[in-house]
């Protein structure tokens, strides 16, 4: 059996403290592994297309805009913590991703994972829907079910 390779991670994270939880356990990955690493926001919308955080403004209706703008300014603390968390000697390449969707939360990481050759998904058992009586939350045990890269669910 071969040594695993993680050189491109993802980290699925909502502002939660188990998105958090993951992100610690992805960012010692990726130090590890010199990896570089996503830490990807999806957002559930009604829409019939995808968007994305490096989709220029001009592209994007008036409400896609608004919603991104909202995406953008909820998650910037999130992304911060993070980078915090990397600090300036870190050879992370860390790079953050927004992405609303009408699919289902767990269907964007897997598509974002396939399109974007990842080699780890990273993610909190449970998000902000908290239901504690779980011990799996649908997102995580979808992106498990379905992802076509091993997935790290950190409790």
């Amino acid at each position: 059996m071969s040594e695993p390779n993680f050189t491109n991670i993802v980290v699925a994270i909502d502002g939660s403290e188990p998105s958090f939880d993951a992100t610690d356990y992805a960012l010692s990955l990726a130090e590890l592994y010199n990896s570089q690493l996503t830490a990807l926001y999806v957002v559930s919308v009604r829409v019939h297309s995808d968007f994305d955080s490096d989709m220029p403004d001009e592209k994007m209706p008036d409400q896609i805009k608004k919603i991104m703008n909202e995406a953008r300014i909820e998650s910037e603390p999130w992304f911060k913590r993070i980078k915090s968390a990397i600090g300036n000697e870190s050879l992370i390449n860390f790079r953050t991703k927004i992405i609303l969707s009408s699919m289902k939360v767990s269907g964007v990481i897997v598509n974002f994972s396939e399109d974007t050759n990842v080699d780890l998904i990273v993610i909190g058992t449970r998000g902000r829907s908290g239901f504690k009586r779980l011990l799996l939350g649908s997102v995580a045990s979808d992106t498990v079910m379905y992802a076509l890269c091993p997935v790290l669910v950190v409790k």
